[in-house]
């Protein structure tokens, strides 16, 4: 063979492993994209998680400062009938109910 042959049996061999290796890669190169794809999912899924999470541990001690001025509310509540309970009788003395 001559030179020319050769080189031209070489390039027509590189060219052949040349599209070997992209017909390989192409599949994996779908599947880095698919990955990347559920990566990014995967990452706005923990973002909104977090956020959330937030929201719920707002959402927690706003009951919890509710819960507590509720009971306040009930234990002034109860004073004040205590108190009505206490003029209602003393009223009730006062003019010859009791």
């Amino acid at each position: 063979m001559n030179d020319s042959a050769d080189i031209k049996t070489a390039a027509d061999r590189l060219q052949s492993a040349l599209q070997s290796l992209e017909g390989a890669l192409t599949p994996l190169l779908d599947k880095v994209s698919r990955l990347e794809v559920q990566a990014k999912e995967v990452e706005t899924m923990g973002a909104d998680r977090t956020a959330l999470a937030a929201k719920l541990d707002e959402s927690k001690a706003k009951e919890e400062a509710f819960s507590a001025r509720e009971k306040e509310f009930n234990a002034l509540a109860d004073e004040t009938t205590q108190e009505l309970d206490r003029v209602i009788s003393q009223v009730r003395n006062a003019l010859g109910e009791a």
